[in-house]
């Protein structure tokens, strides 16, 4: 599906039709209409003419080329390297073409959700990154949040264990805004909040944060985030045990009006 989303758009960047292109690969416009759906996959070989004929050299070239040559299988691993995931063109396609994401947070705010001061101490508080290297991640985290404000985007279910709204790294000011980003995102058409209280059990009982992204047309995938590497998981097996943790959480969290009642509260 990534790797059809961005052939089609190399595609019509350089001006090229779906007919056209059938016609120098030699086959069929169902063919290539199929391919760039996600529903029949390329070749290295197809993709390699493709990028000759829409003029796509050098690194992205070689990006797009790496992504063709991965197993297509039920488990996907995308390694960092020197992005962060907000920068991860997979995450990015498969949240932007969602029609419902769930999401469990169980010691940070979500990071479709955090304020850019929240993002910022993150990132100091982390030490992990050179001073100039900061401000770039804080502006791609939220660059990717305008799929928030997009008119056709998923609807949103965020799970937040209570232990995030309350962390000695962020400063009082700052996780008074933050808190009061989500009291205001409550009121958004298809976002619900809902805070997973302490006594329900540990942060981390149900291991690390998680997004279940849910399709019209394809099979839902399963989203793990690591300090270095993301998984996309797909295999039934998974799915089933992410579907019964949701469930779970689902029938542990507070209301959305329970919910706003803790945030106000907090905030205050």
């Amino acid at each position: 599906r990534e790797l059809g989303a961005t052939m089609r758009r190399l595609r019509v960047a350089a001006g090229m039709t779906e007919s056209s292109l059938a016609k120098k690969l030699s086959i069929s416009h169902a063919h290539v209409c199929r391919m760039e759906l996600g529903e029949r996959n390329f070749t290295e070989i197809t993709v390699a003419r493709c990028l000759a004929y829409y003029g796509v050299f050098g690194a992205e070239h070689n990006e797009i080329m790496a992504v063709a040559r991965e197993v297509n299988d039920a488990y996907r691993l995308k390694a960092h390297n020197d992005k962060i995931p907000d920068q991860l063109r997979a995450l990015t396609h498969l949240e932007e073409t969602a029609s419902h994401i769930d999401s469990f947070e169980p010691s940070l705010i979500p990071g479709l959700l955090q304020t850019e001061d929240y993002a910022r101490a993150l990132f100091h508080w982390t030490a992990l990154f050179p001073e100039g290297g900061i401000e770039l991640r804080v502006k791609a985290r939220m660059d990717r949040q305008k799929l928030l404000h997009q008119r056709n985007r998923p609807g949103f279910r965020f799970f937040i264990h209570e232990s995030a709204l309350t962390p000695t790294i962020i400063s009082k000011e700052v996780m008074q805004e933050q808190l009061l980003l989500l009291i205001l995102a409550l009121g958004w058409a298809d976002c619900e909040i809902r805070i997973v209280p302490a006594d329900a059990g540990p942060a981390g009982g149900f291991g690390g944060m998680f997004m279940f992204l849910r399709y019209a047309d394809y099979h839902p995938t399963v989203y793990v985030e690591n300090i270095r590497t993301s998984e996309f998981l797909e295999d039934p097996a998974d799915l089933l045990m992410y579907r019964s943790i949701m469930h779970r959480l689902a029938t542990m969290a507070l209301t959305a009006e329970q919910s706003r009642e803790m945030l106000a509260s907090l905030a205050t």
